[in-house]
């Protein structure tokens, strides 16, 4: 579908506005004094690196997802659970025993089953972002389970900051390098990222915690863009399981019959 000339216009108007207010922002912030910096960023690895161990076992999350625009909302129940490598399993119910999807994302395929319509789509390659299914969180599965697990090392990596800036609440914040996901990541005094910004899309994040002092998990992640979508996800339980998920709770087996269909022909959630 081609866009007219005058929303292209607007469409680069609202980004190179987005783009000002954040480089304001972060204009405004002063220098880190180098011992303040360097004492949050080894605090951020050493949870990075617990979260990643974490991370590297069983696991199953569920948590309401609250998402839409403007104007309008819903919410879903969403189930996620991995061994931590391998394949990842998400499921996504409407309500109490009615189920809406069933989505799988491996090394080198994104598919997705969606029952109302008795279809699967698919995308082989990279992972891939779970707009395209129509929920407006800007990463996949691996990504989402990361973030979940509070594995942020594996999301938004392990890089010394360049130039970093105070903000607020005695924390930090520094630009990522230009490769995913770039934009600026905001840590607090103790090392936990509180936001995120992209630099281009127009997308932000925040993260809540819950109340364990020793090893604090995101309670809640708060996606939203700068055209009014948005997406709150809740967790409501965590699961470790004894044993790792087998081969066949991990794959997604489509109904006999059932086409498989590429992605872009997908209907948005």
């Amino acid at each position: 579908m081609k866009i007219p000339p005058c929303d292209r216009a607007l469409l680069c108007l609202v980004a190179a506005l987005f783009l000002l207010n954040a480089c304001a922002a972060r204009q405004s912030e002063k220098p880190l004094e180098p011992t303040t910096a360097r004492n949050i960023w080894t605090s951020y690895l050493q949870y990075s690196a617990q979260s990643a161990e974490e991370h590297s076992r069983p696991s199953r999350v569920q948590a309401s997802l609250r998402f839409g625009g403007n104007d309008d909302g819903r919410r879903v129940i969403v189930l996620l659970w991995e061994n931590g490598s391998g394949p990842i399993r998400l499921d996504v119910r409407a309500g109490v025993g009615v189920s809406a999807a069933k989505i799988l994302q491996t090394d080198s395929r994104f598919l997705v089953y969606s029952i109302q319509e008795n279809r699967a789509y698919y995308h082989d390659g990279s992972q891939q972002s779970l707009l395209a299914y129509g929920l407006p969180l800007p990463f996949g599965l691996r990504d989402l389970a990361a973030l979940l697990a509070g594995d942020y090392g594996a999301v938004f990596g392990l890089t010394p900051p360049k130039d970093p800036r105070s903000t607020h609440n005695g924390g930090m914040s520094l630009m990522l390098p230009e490769k995913k996901p770039g934009g600026v990541l905001e840590l607090d005094s103790q090392g936990l990222p509180r936001s995120w910004k992209a630099e281009k899309d127009g997308w932000s994040l925040t993260f809540t915690y819950d109340d364990d002092k020793t090893f604090p998990r995101p309670a809640q992640i708060e996606a939203r863009h700068a055209n009014g979508n948005y997406a709150i996800l809740l967790v409501k339980e965590r699961h470790r399981p004894d044993q790792p998920f087998t081969p066949e709770q991990l794959e997604l087996k489509l109904p006999p019959g059932a086409p498989l269909l590429p992605m872009r022909q997908m209907k948005r959630l």
